[in-house]
Parts: C-alpha cells; sequence; structure tokens
C-alpha cells in the first residue's frame, strides 16, 4: 500500500510539472501579400513599419481577450446581440491609442477623416480596425461558418525568433600601434560554437559564437574577454562593457542574469547550490521547446564573472589576469588586485547624516553627575556612583589574560573630541565571528590535528574571526580576518591600516571591547596618536556589563553619558507630543546588525576555500554598502519632496491669510 501511494505521488508530480508548461498555438501562417493589402486598405500610406509590428503583436499577445470578444460576436442564447466592437475589443484599441499617442492618426486613412472623428468614433474605428485584423490572421476560436473550433491559446513566436549570435563589441584592435586597425572574423565556420544563451529568463538555442583577430598584433576578441600577448605569456581582460559572460562549455547568460545571481545570493543568503536548483525549477523547464537547466558551478562561474566586472568597475580598471586561469585561481587574483586589502572602495569619503553631525561644544541638555550614567538606559534610574579611589579593572566578562593594570594618574583624556571639524564622524569596529559555534573546539584541536594532512578549505583552526569597521549608517568601511584571536592589539593594528593619517580618523570609534583597547593603547604608547583626533566607546549593548565593575569603561568609554562630558554623543529630541527628551547622536548597534546580517552567510562561507571566501564576503560587503548608499539616497529624495511640500503648503497658508 505505500509503494502504491508513493507511485501516485510520484505520478501527481509528474503530472503537475508537465501541465505547468503552456501549450501553444503556431504564429499565424499569413501571407505577406495579404497583410500588405489589408494595411494598404485600412491603414494611413505614412504609417511605419513599427506601427504595424505593434498593432500584430498587440493582437498576437492577448489571445483570452480575443476569446471574450468573439464569443460576443457569435451570440447563442436569446439576449445576446452580435457585435464587431465589444466592450472587450473597445478596450484594446484604447489601449493602442494610448501607446501611440499622436502616431494614432497613423491608423486612419485620408478617406476617414480622423481629424473630424470624436474620441468615442476613433475607439470605435480602431476596435473595428483590429477586429477585422485578427479574422484575417486567423486569430478567432471560430471558423467561416460561425463554428466554435477551440479556445485560442498563447501564440508561440519560434517560428519567427531572430537568428542571434555572440561576439566583439569592439570595431577595432586597441592597441595603439595597431591604428584602429578593423577586426578580422577568427572562427572557422567548422569550428564556430553553438550555445544556448540566456537572456534574463529567455532561452535560446542554437546561437553562435564569433571571435574577431588583429591581422598585426594577433590579438583575439571576444564578447566577454580580450586575449593579447603580454611579457610573461598570454594575457585575459575581463571587459567590464561586455553584455554577454561565458559560465559554460556551451552555455552563456546576459548581464541581466549574472546581475539577478549576485542579487539573488546578497537578499535571500542564498548558495550556488540553492540559487540553481531555484532557476532550474523556475525558468529551465518553463518552455517545452527551450530548456536550459544550468550546474551549480555555472551558476558560482556567473557569480564571478559578473562580480569581477562590477568591483572592477567601480575602480574604473579592466581585470587582466594570466590566460587559462582555473576559477579558484581567478578569484584569488582577483581579491589580490581589486580586493584592496579588505578596504570597501564606495564607502571612500562617504558623509551622511546619520555618521556625521555640526560640533557641538557644549550639551544641549542639562546634565547629570554620574559619568557612568547613559541615554536610554539610566534615566531616571539609581546608578551606582564612581568613587576616585576605583581600582581599574577589566570586565569580568574578559579573559585575565587580557587584563592590564595602567596607571592613569597621568593620562589626560578630555572626553570631548579634540578633532576640531566641523563635522562629528563616527565609525564603529564590531567581531563578525563566523563560526563561532566551532572556535573553542576546533582551536583546542589545533594541535592534535597539525600531524594529520589538512583538506584545502577555511576552517577555524585556520582564522579566529572576521572583523569589520562600518559607520553608524550602516556603510562598511573596511574588514579583515583575524588568524588567533581579537586581541587589542589586532584592533589596534587594523584601525591604523584603515586609518593611517590623522586627517582620515574618526572622531569616535565605538567597540564592544573599548576598555580593553584603550587600556592597552595606553600600554603600548599608541594613545598619544590616537589621543589627538579619537576616543574609544563601548557600544550601548555591551556597555550595561562592563560598566558594573570597570571604573575605566565606566568613566571614559561611556556611548552617551548623561553628565555632558560628551555633548556630540548626546542630543535632545521631541516627540509627538512636543516634549524634549534624549537621544543618542548615533546608532551605536550598526555593527551587531551588521553581524547579524553576515551570519547568515554561515553556513555557504564554512567550506570555501580561502581564495573563495575572501572573493565572496567582499563581494557581498561591496554590494551591500551600495545597498545602504542608495537606500540613504532615495530617503534623502523622499525627505527634500516632503519639504517641499511643506513649503508649498505653508505659502499657501500665508496666501490665504
Amino acid at each position: 500500500m505505500k509503494i502504491l501511494i508513493l507511485a501516485c505521488l510520484i505520478m501527481g508530480f509528474g503530472i503537475s510539472g508537465v501541465s505547468a508548461i503552456p501549450v501553444e498555438d503556431p504564429f499565424p501562417a499569413i501571407s505577406f501579400k495579404v497583410i500588405n493589402a489589408f494595411v494598404t486598405a485600412n491603414f494611413s500610406s505614412k504609417i511605419s513599419m513599427a506601427t504595424v509590428l505593434m498593432v500584430l503583436f498587440t493582437l498576437t499577445d492577448n489571445p483570452d481577450l480575443l476569446n471574450l470578444h468573439a464569443r460576443q460576436k457569435h451570440p447563442k442564447h436569446q439576449g445576446e446581440q452580435r457585435t464587431h466592437a465589444s466592450g472587450w475589443i473597445k478596450s484594446l484599441a484604447r489601449g493602442v491609442q494610448s501607446q501611440l499617442g499622436q502616431e494614432t492618426k497613423r491608423l486612419f486613412p485620408a478617406s476617414q477623416h480622423y481629424k473630424n472623428l470624436g474620441n468615442d468614433d476613433r475607439i470605435i474605428a480602431i476596435a473595428l480596425k483590429l477586429d477585422a485584423f485578427a479574422e484575417i490572421l486567423g486569430l478567432t476560436p471560430y471558423n467561416n461558418k460561425g463554428d466554435f473550433q477551440a479556445k485560442l491559446q498563447p501564440i508561440s513566436y519560434k517560428e519567427i525568433q531572430s537568428v542571434r549570435t555572440i561576439c566583439p563589441s569592439s570595431i577595432v584592435c586597441e592597441d595603439m600601434a595597431c591604428d584602429s586597425r578593423g577586426l578580422l572574423q577568427a572562427t572557422k565556420p567548422r569550428d564556430v560554437p553553438i550555445v544556448t544563451l540566456i537572456k534574463g529568463s529567455t532561452i535560446y538555442q542554437g546561437v553562435h559564437v564569433l571571435s574577431g583577430k588583429c591581422s598585426k598584433c594577433d590579438s583575439l576578441y571576444y564578447a566577454d574577454h580580450e586575449r593579447f600577448k603580454g611579457p610573461q605569456g598570454f594575457v585575459k581582460t575581463y571587459l567590464n562593457s561586455a553584455q554577454y559572460l561565458k559560465i559554460g562549455q556551451s552555455i552563456w547568460v546576459d548581464r541581466i542574469f549574472s546581475n539577478a545571481v549576485i542579487s539573488g545570493m546578497y537578499s535571500f543568503h542564498a548558495s550556488a547550490s540553492a540559487y540553481t536548483e531555484y532557476w532550474n525549477h523556475s525558468f529551465g523547464n518553463m518552455h517545452s521547446q527551450s530548456k536550459a537547466w544550468v550546474t551549480r558551478r555555472q551558476i558560482w562561474q556567473a557569480f564571478v564573472q559578473e562580480s569581477i566586472r562590477s568591483i572592477a568597475s567601480i575602480s574604473n580598471i579592466n581585470l587582466e589576469l594570466k590566460d587559462q586561469l582555473s576559477i579558484d585561481e581567478v578569484t584569488v587574483n582577483a581579491f589580490s588586485i581589486l580586493g584592496e586589502k579588505g578596504l570597501i572602495r564606495p564607502a571612500q569619503g562617504h558623509a551622511c547624516s546619520e555618521c556625521t553631525q555640526p560640533y557641538r561644544n557644549q550639551p544641549e541638555f542639562i546634565p547629570q553627575q554620574d559619568p557612568a550614567a547613559t541615554v536610554g538606559i539610566d534615566e531616571n534610574q539609581q546608578v551606582p556612583g564612581l568613587e576616585s579611589g576605583s581600582p581599574v579593572l577589566a570586565p569580568q566578562s574578559y579573559n585575565s589574560g587580557d587584563d592590564m593594570d595602567v596607571d592613569m594618574s597621568d593620562v589626560e583624556m578630555d572626553y570631548a573630541p579634540v578633532k576640531m571639524t566641523t563635522l562629528v564622524v563616527v565609525h564603529f569596529v564590531q567581531t563578525i565571528i563566523l563560526l563561532m559555534v566551532y572556535t573553542v573546539v576546533c582551536m583546542a584541536a589545533k594541535a592534535k590535528r597539525s600531524t594529520q594532512q589538512k583538506h584545502n578549505y577555511f576552517s577555524p583552526s585556520r582564522f579566529y574571526c572576521v572583523e569589520t569597521i562600518c559607520a553608524p549608517c550602516g556603510v562598511v568601511i573596511a574588514w579583515t580576518k583575524f588568524d588567533k584571536a581579537e586581541s587589542p592589539t589586532n584592533i589596534l593594528q587594523f584601525l591604523e591600516d584603515v586609518y593611517p593619517t590623522e586627517e582620515s580618523r574618526p572622531a569616535y570609534i565605538c567597540i564592544d571591547k573599548a576598555c580593553l583597547v584603550l587600556r592597552t593603547s595606553i600600554a603600548n604608547k599608541s594613545w598619544e596618536m590616537w589621543s589627538r583626533t579619537s576616543r574609544f566607546i563601548v557600544d550601548s549593548y555591551h556597555y550595561i556589563n562592563h560598566r558594573t565593575t570597570d571604573y575605566l569603561c565606566r568613566k571614559w568609554c561611556n556611548p552617551a553619558p548623561l553628565n555632558g562630558s560628551a555633548p556630540n554623543l548626546v542630543v535632545v529630541a521631541t516627540d509627538n507630543n512636543g516634549q524634549p527628551y534624549y537621544q543618542r547622536a548615533y546608532n551605536t548597534q550598526a555593527s551587531e546588525q551588521l553581524n547579524s546580517w553576515v551570519g547568515g552567510f554561515e553556513s555557504i562561507l564554512r567550506r570555501m576555500t580561502p581564495g573563495n571566501f575572501n572573493w565572496f564576503l567582499h563581494v557581498m560587503l561591496v554590494y551591500h554598502t551600495r545597498y545602504v548608499i542608495d537606500r540613504q539616497k532615495q530617503k534623502a529624495r523622499r525627505n527634500k519632496v516632503i519639504e517641499e511640500e511643506e513649503e508649498e503648503e505653508e505659502e499657501e497658508e500665508e496666501e490665504v491669510m
């Protein structure tokens, strides 16, 4: 019985898969002579081919509407009236009129006096022309005797499908020494590849791929790359302007498809395997006559090819690599050249209202006396006071090995930022432990596995974590990997690498363990450099626990102190009732939010090779940064529209007064 039920389920799934493929009618088999005679008799002599084709495809693209219209032309019951200008066909006529605009007059010959007709008469006239054209094309479910045959099905365009080729976009050799020499067709007829092309979700079979060649320098030109001889062998140039990309031996895709791959992985935290399954089930067998199933390797190839060109275009270069590299070697070399050591190029020079604000010397509120109290947590609550003789202790949540006894008596720490500029800039540093669950086990097992042959995958035994720097608005500034630990020394070195000059450093740097970083900075004398421009503060989420035992953290790393010592970290806002309240000037949880988002890629990154890991994460962070910046621009445009509308309303009210 179980076997029978399983067989029925399998048959059911098979039937549903087949029924999902629509049945199509062939394209109208009508001679050009007949169409020419109809156009000459019913349309203006000045009508363009584009207009005729638009009317033709309007009819072939609406078989359901033509079925409804034809039924009203053939009444069967009492009370039904025969009409050639039904409401259905007149609705289609209105769409044609809207589409053509001023060119609608080309549908009328001079004898019909278009200018003298009212709009309703024009609609009826267009409807009758569409009805007559549909009859000539055979787009009707009834025969000449008025007998019903079968409903019209979607029309197949296979018979009029154009012959497509994939060839270089360059028309001359790009080498200056060749003086714009024309390109020769380099592929022999017997060797021309015949491939499958995917444009968006449409599949084209039997597409010819052609290549060009310069007769002087022998450089080869393809649709997606160029190949020339360099000092150390052949070099492959990945063209950012390519319209089509090769992702398999016999499969090419357009940039819409490849960009959709990256967007899908970014938006849904999807792996190459997951996206492959989605595309094959959604589009791979959509049409019975044109199927194209892609593999995981081909989807990964599409990701790499598209991301290389996208990242390279940001830097205004075309990536050049040694020819005949494997896909893993391509990602390694691409990150080496385009990765910029983890710096996110779209974020360079970024400034917005969420991460910058006018500098203030004085607080906008009445300060409390306790420097440990923070906005949004300790308002109207009793907070343990600080005693001048309190010892400098590290938070209990950190290992004792990280503790340092630091004498704070000789350290000058003016809590207001020293960076006296018109804007206060804040950047955050936050850890993203991608493999947090396995960190302790793998680090402990590292010594035991040292004698074993290691596989070639990124694993917790090799790197401890990924460290990122982001702005309060969510824009990612840079990222790196820490080998063994997220130590304060590593964090300070990372900050120095990203901000090598005083002019580039932000006023505040928010870190979950800022108190330890500050203590280490004072101990190794780097605080003398950082104190001239920046302050280290703890994010509000971690500060709640730090302040209970750590004097230094409570005194100097408060993210939003209520005692007025950091006027640029606390602002006064107004609620809906017009009542003022304290508000943190910056979103100190931006790094935690980024951490949560990147954590969605953990299962994908866990088994990647180091080269693929670096490139995939870098691409995702670049795309995320561009998305955040675009979202801010859209928000700014909406706010501008709202402000303009409010100004107009105020002006109207003043005029009324």
